[in-house]
């Protein structure tokens, strides 16, 4: 019989949180096992390449490269050795009806085109200046002592009580107290775009978005966004450490309190004491654990906390036009009227925000080509079981119509689409969120790593209040090191 120290751990989900968690269980002497629902590694951080075109399958830049660098470290790497990135030079652009465009990068280097250019110039920067000094504290205090360390609401606290004042109110008074000018007041929230809510409805922390990007900027690694993952899985190949792909876990295995082992969806079982699930806490909750076994705390946030919003991804290969100007290109109305970016409409959008990867790599894309990603809004339904095929094939007609509309000439060659029934069977996102939990909620809203069953943690999406490559990383890293400090603890 096989004794407890000698089983493997084993790591649900092989994204970029799993990949951290097996790193530092095998660092850490364990024997480990990862166990993935789908083909590839990488989950909502890699690539895909179809017809020649090279397209994201979630993550789109890195942000907060720093805080990259420090955990790709905790895990014996150098990030900048492993993964070369290229800085985006020209991150953000957004268009106003009435001709204006507000090119957005670092404080001193943005700018205005339009009428009054020279002194709307002066004022975006002057505004940004202003943010910067205000919020750049908060940033590095959450980028240098916060996000390291395991979530904790009293060390979040002690270490930025002096700035609560700032941190109160909505995003949308933060940007008027800061740019009187209308145009400027809709290109900053512009950079909200990607939460899925407006900026009346989201807290003030949401600038640090913005702030990361005059603080660091935004970069892409020279072989795209899988090539994170693919430097860790190269590591955990070297440390033969088994990643078994197309392995769907059917449930997880509890006896008397506490992890005995994971039964996979073919029936097979693999005995452990240690599991550390990356894909979501609801669907831990909701579907891998026992009903009898579900920890009281767990499954309250599993009934409470607010999801995400729902989108279509609608990536295009293109050619034939005018390259943008910028990697994030927007174009939007007024700061009060972006609300209606994130509902579902029927017709073409008036409105309208997308990438261009390969403005800042070309080889993404067949010489001359170009990649372009945009997000439509999926609305109106309760559950992604509602959601039909009719839905998504309207919204992709009039966003390819939209898309055409500003780029005159533009030739589409290639379509990939994933619409929230894909998000929810192919991605493992729960109910086709793409956050999980709702951007601007609390951080005790989150799932606790340490799930409140012996030999059970959480990493993943749900389990950290951030929205990015180096967070999804930190929150396997210290789900992780959670398991080995509990196994030190019961040595």
């Amino acid at each position: 019989m096989t004794r407890n120290d000698e089983r493997p751990a084993v790591v649900i989900g092989a994204g970029l949180a799993g990949l951290a968690a097996a790193l530092v269980l095998a660092r850490n002497g364990r024997a480990v096992v990862v166990v993935e629902a789908s083909t590839e590694a990488g989950g909502c951080c890699s690539t895909t390449t179809a017809n020649g075109f090279t397209f994201n399958n979630g993550a789109m830049y890195v942000a907060v490269p720093s805080l990259i660098r420090a955990s790709f470290r905790r895990l014996g790497l150098d990030f900048d050795r492993e993964v070369p990135m290229v800085a985006i030079e020209r991150p953000h652009v957004t268009h106003l009806d009435n001709g204006t465009a507000v090119h957005l990068s670092g404080a001193g280097t943005s700018y205005v085109e339009g009428d009054r250019a020279d002194a709307r110039t002066r004022q975006l920067r002057d505004g940004l200046g202003r943010l910067q000094q205000q919020w750049g504290p908060v940033y590095r205090t959450l980028v240098d002592e916060v996000l390291p360390q395991e979530p904790s609401f009293l060390r979040t606290l002690g270490k930025l009580w002096r700035y609560l004042p700032r941190m109160s109110g909505h995003a949308s008074r933060l940007i008027e107290a800061h740019f009187a000018d209308a145009d400027l007041q809709a290109a900053v929230a512009s950079t909200l775009l990607y939460t899925g809510q407006s900026p009346d409805r989201l807290p003030a922390t949401q600038v640090i978005g913005l702030i990361a990007m005059l603080e660091e900027g935004f970069h892409l690694p020279r072989a795209g966004m899988g090539a994170i993952a693919s430097a860790m899985t190269r590591e955990l190949s070297r440390r033969s450490v088994p990643i078994r792909f197309g392995a769907p876990v059917r449930e997880i295995a509890v006896e008397n309190g506490a992890v005995r082992g994971v039964v996979l969806a073919d029936g097979e079982r693999i005995s452990t004491d240690c599991v550390v699930a990356t894909c979501s806490g609801f669907e831990v909750v909701r579907r891998l654990l026992p009903a009898h076994a579900a920890p009281r705390r767990l499954a309250h946030k599993a009934r409470t906390a607010p999801l995400s919003h729902r989108a279509i991804s609608i990536q295009v290969g293109c050619s034939g036009a005018v390259l943008p100007r910028a990697f994030i290109t927007n174009r939007v109305p007024s700061m009060r009227q972006q609300a209606a970016l994130h509902v579902s409409a029927p017709g073409v959008p008036q409105w309208l925000a997308y990438t261009c990867p390969s403005q800042v790599l070309p080889a993404l894309a067949p010489n001359g080509k170009t990649v372009l990603e945009l997000y439509a809004p999926a609305t109106g339904i309760h559950s992604v079981s509602e959601w039909t095929n009719a839905m998504t094939e309207a919204a992709v007609d009039d966003y390819l119509n939209a898309i055409q509309t500003h780029l005159p000439g533009l030739c589409i060659e290639s379509v990939r689409v994933a619409d929230p029934q894909d998000f929810a069977s192919e991605r493992h996102l729960y109910e086709g969120a793409l956050y999980g939990i709702a951007p601007g909620t609390t951080p005790d809203t989150f799932f606790p790593h340490r799930a409140g069953l012996r030999g059970l943690y959480l990493g993943g999406q749900t389990t950290f209040p951030g929205y990015g490559v180096p967070t999804a990383m930190l929150s396997g890293i210290q789900a992780a090191e959670a398991a080995m400090q509990d196994r030190r603890g019961n040595a």
